[in-house]
Formats: structure tokens, sequence, C-alpha cells
């Protein structure tokens, strides 16, 4: 240790005699502490110590104060500054507060599917600052608005391919634990971008509440969507018809062989796999016919229900046979949102009830947030796919 600053050191504990002495002395190196960062983040930005020779524009300008908010009260604090006024320390933003910062920390570890008391009982033992649960509430429920905002935010008029999922939470309502679904949509512009456009909170997956998902895309501004991608959810079919009627359904092959597998004896598993391969697999829709033929003629006895699901949903099914391969990839699967709904149960899983939509929402919100780079991006290959959709849709594009 520097010897000044020993000395210095056993000169403050030499003042400790009671309880608010150290509260004192704490408070003190707190203080000093988060000087002497500041000052060491503005030798690395100015890449010499002060004092020392540098052929440098930029050098060391005095101090401005600041104040902090800590356990005992406000601290005021020195704030170096350069004469570029270029530098922005970390560990005290600019313009911001230490009570901001506990803010963003509090918003982050709710995301992360802390509950209240344990975000409490966090800050307190991390920071030295006691919050109240209405103070967390308070704190969190500024999202609200943010989020308010966002999902009615404007969109652009045409989304080539958009997917549509449902992830489902224990919620409470009227008294009672209930499942409700939380409809997830996302979408891929015309210049390939890809985002979250929708997401809302509903009682049940029925016809009514995704033509009001679908209307609301409507109402922000979506003309056209040319695939519609998704599970074989109920009630979709008819809202597409309502709202975007001239968009073409294709029902996830990934959820349609899972859900035909589900009631198979698991020695017959691999053998019919290997037929369903053949449909799904197979080059043209032609093709695609005489393997669901052979299909049903190997397991229409044994397996009736498996067989009449392809049957029944044979054109949604399908659909992405007309296509050329690179648009096949995209649109084939609901892959996209299998993976943001994995991501999603991992920042939430902590939260076994929420309170309300409200709660749900704003761990739903900020854990997307919080996985921004995996949703939000450009789509591989766009120029070659727009291309090939500007030849499938005209007219349309």
């Amino acid at each position: 240790m520097n010897p000044e600053l020993e000395k210095q050191l056993e000169a403050l504990i030499g003042k400790i005699t009671n309880k608010e002495d150290f509260d004192q002395v704490k408070e003190q190196l707190l203080k000093r502490g988060i000087e002497s960062l500041l000052q060491a983040e503005m030798t690395a930005h100015l890449g010499y110590s002060k004092g020392d020779p540098t052929l440098t524009d930029n050098q060391h300008n005095g101090f401005s104060q600041k104040t902090l908010k800590t356990q005992n009260g406000e601290q005021r604090i020195k704030i170096p500054r350069d004469r570029a006024s270029s530098f922005d320390p970390v560990i005290v933003p600019k313009h911001q507060s230490i009570s901001q910062e506990l803010e963003d920390c509090i918003q982050l570890l709710y995301a992360k599917g802390m509950s209240n008391s344990n975000i409490i009982d966090f800050i307190k033992h991390t920071y030295g600052v006691n919050y109240s649960t209405s103070q967390v509430s308070l704190i969190t429920n500024q999202l609200l608005e943010d989020i308010k905002l966002w999902q009615h935010r404007p969109l652009e008029d045409v989304y080539p391919i958009i997917w549509i999922d449902a992830i489902h939470y224990k919620i409470r309502h009227e008294g009672k634990v209930v499942s409700k679904a939380c409809m997830i949509v996302l979408g891929v512009n015309t210049e390939g971008q890809q985002d979250i456009l929708s997401m809302n909170i509903v009682e049940s997956e029925k016809a009514s509440a995704w033509m009001s998902i679908l209307d609301d895309l409507r109402t922000r501004g979506v003309k056209d969507i040319f695939f519609l991608c998704s599970d074989n959810l109920s009630g979709l079919d008819k809202a597409v018809e309502a709202i975007f009627p001239d968009s073409i359904r294709q029902i996830c092959i990934v959820h349609q062989i899972r859900n035909s597998l589900k009631y198979v004896n698991y020695k017959d598993r691999k053998a019919i796999m290997a037929d369903i391969k053949c449909i799904y697999g197979a080059d043209n829709e032609h093709l695609a016919l005489e393997a669901l033929e052979i299909f049903k003629q190997n397991w229409e006895g044994k397996y009736l229900s498996a067989v009449q699901s392809w049957e029944n949903n044979w054109d949604n099914l399908m659909a992405f046979l007309n296509y050329p391969k690179e648009i096949r990839k995209l649109i084939y699967t609901t892959n996209i949102n299998e993976s943001f709904n994995a991501s999603l149960r991992k920042y939430t899983r902590n939260k076994k009830v929420f309170p309300n939509d409200d709660a749900a929402l704003k761990s739903i919100y900020l854990a997307a947030q919080g996985i921004r780079k995996k949703w939000k991006k450009t789509r591989f290959k766009w120029a070659q796919i727009y291309n090939q959709l500007y030849i499938c849709f005209p007219n349309r594009l």
C-alpha cells in the first residue's frame, strides 16, 4: 500500500469510537474510492497521469461537483474534467445520479426474475441503499409507459414474413392463478431487418385474440404480409382471412412433426419419421403427395390421427414447396420463435406466478431487451431472397 494512503487510513480508523464514527469513516472511504476510480478513468482517457508532460491538446481541467445518494444521505464528490469535455466516466455516468443507476440495476434484476423482496435485499447489501417494496414497484412501473409507446409505435407498410407464437405464464386473475398467453409477433421488413412487432398478454389463444393482434398491426401501418408462419394455432386461419386475406399461411413443419409423433409408440417412431421426412423433404408438391400416400398406406390403420393431421392441414403445411429453397428455409419452421422463447424463459423462469398482466409484461419486455442481439438483426443473404420475393410477388413488393 502507498505509505501516504496507509497513513491516511490509519488516521481515519483512529477516529472510530462508536457506530456513528464507523458510518462516517465508511462514507469517507466510499467517497475516496469513487474519486480514485474516477481519477484512474481520466488517466486512461487522456493517456497520461496528471502533471505528466503530454503532446496531446487535451489536458486535465480541474473538477466538477456531483451529489451521490448513499446509505447515510447525500455525498458530494469531485469528478475530474478535461479541456475537450470528452471524458465520460463509467462509474458515475454524466447526467445520471446514483439513484438512477440503482433504478437501472433494479430493472435489470426484475427482468432476470428476482422478486421485489430479493431485489430489496440485493440492493441493500450491495449498495447500502434501502428501498421499499412500493419503491421497487414504482421504479419498474416507469417501464409501462415505455412499453405502451413501444406497443403503439408505427410499423412499415410491408413485411414479407412474420412469425407468430405464444409463450404461456401463470398469472393471478380475479383471485385465481390462470395460464395466460403472451402473443409474440416477429417480422422481417423489405430490407431484411428482423424485429419484434408486437407483444401482448391475452387470456386464451382464440380467433378473436389473434384477429385483435393482426388488426393492431394493420392499424399501426402494416398493409401487406406475404407469409404468416406459426404453429397450427386454433382460430388463426379465420383471423388471417379477416385481416390479411392475401397472406400465405405456413404451419411450422417442426411443430407438425412433434404433434404427429406425440401418440406414436416409441418402437415405431424411427420408421414413421422416415416416411414423414419424405413428405416435407420432397422437391415439389407432386412428389410430396406421393410420399403422403405412402405414409397413409403404412400408418393409417395404426395412427389415423397422425395421418389425418397431415391431410387436413395439407395446403398450409406444404405452401413452402412452391418457393425457392432460400425462401423455404425462412418460412417452413418457427424455430426463430422457439429460440427467442427459450431465451425469454431463462430470464423469467424464477417468476413462478405473476401478480397481474402488467407485471408479466414488464418482465417479458425487459427480458426481450436483454436478448436484443438474438432477434434484432438483418437476415443472411437477404439481397438474394429479396429478388426471389420480387419475382414471386411482382405487384406487392
